[in-house]
């Protein structure tokens, strides 16, 4: 969870407002929240909207505290898919995305430095991340197959003896 409660409601206000909020007040976030919000705007994530994005100075000793915070931010202010970035990770929360997109997208934020263009990786990722079912599909055969093949070698040698 995040530290101070006031730091919460600071973050809560923010989502509030605009659906961007920060950590703490530093002279790149004009500039960063203009280019996180067209990044929303231009990719179109509308399978996840509305979406939320947090943007924090430091990651806490616990990781999964992030988690929790998107949790609690969600819960709070409505939106269906709330990511918290810091410098090293990424974590979210989403009524619409399952968690394997989600912990891919994830994955492909955090290995991205420059916030805006992690987000993209995340969105992009989140949307087109699925279970390939084809494949799926073809190794259940495949061991329905080899089942079956063991199967009647066996009843064969059984017959023989």
């Amino acid at each position: 969870m995040f530290d101070a409660e006031a730091g919460f409601d600071s973050l809560r206000s923010q989502v509030l407002e605009d659906g961007i909020a920060f950590g703490t007040d530093n002279p790149v976030n004009p500039g960063l929240e203009d280019a996180i919000r067209a990044t929303l705007e231009h990719s179109h994530p509308s399978a996840i909207d509305p979406v939320a994005v947090v943007v924090l100075e430091q990651t806490p000793r616990q990781v999964a505290d992030l988690r929790d915070l998107a949790q609690d931010l969600q819960l709070e202010t409505g939106y269906d898919t709330v990511i918290v970035r810091t410098p090293h990770v990424a974590a979210a929360v989403s009524d619409h995305l399952t968690r394997h997109q989600i912990e891919t997208a994830q994955r492909a934020m955090a290995a991205e430095p420059d916030y805006p263009e992690g987000l993209r990786a995340f969105l992009d990722t989140a949307q087109t991340a699925s279970w390939n079912w084809g494949l799926v599909a073809a190794a259940i055969l495949a061991g329905i197959v080899l089942v079956v093949a063991v199967t009647v070698r066996q009843a064969a040698r059984a017959a023989e003896r």
